[in-house]
């Protein structure tokens, strides 16, 4: 039996699922359009980071807390994007991809260019 499998966008993500995993935050901010990962916001907001282990998942509640306080962060969770995890250097990041960042919902309009 062959099974074909497809990615959905984060409006079909099984709700439930997705307060059993946990959420993250990805900051607009400093994610930069030629950065070869997505920016995290470190868990309960102290700083930034690529390494999805500093940055969650933390439960619905503390991540909507975080990210009421910044227009610039989004709030996705871990089942949305758990499948596109890679291991860099013994850290899991988020390659910043324009798959990736349609899935987040990020406008490339809306990402700088780093210097």
């Amino acid at each position: 039996m062959e099974i074909n499998l497809t990615i959905t966008g984060s409006a079909n993500v099984n709700q439930i699922d997705d307060d059993a995993t946990g959420y993250y935050l990805i900051s607009k901010r400093w994610t930069m359009i030629n950065d070869s990962n997505i920016t995290f916001v470190r868990i309960k907001g102290l700083g930034y980071c690529y390494n999805a282990h500093w940055a969650g998942p933390s439960n619905k509640l503390e991540t909507k807390s975080v990210s009421s306080k910044s227009k610039n962060t989004i709030m996705v969770s871990h089942a949305l994007i758990k499948s596109f995890f890679v291991n860099q250097n013994g850290e899991l990041v988020l390659p910043n991809t324009s798959e990736i960042r349609s899935l987040i919902g990020f406008n490339r309009s809306e990402l700088q260019l780093a210097n």
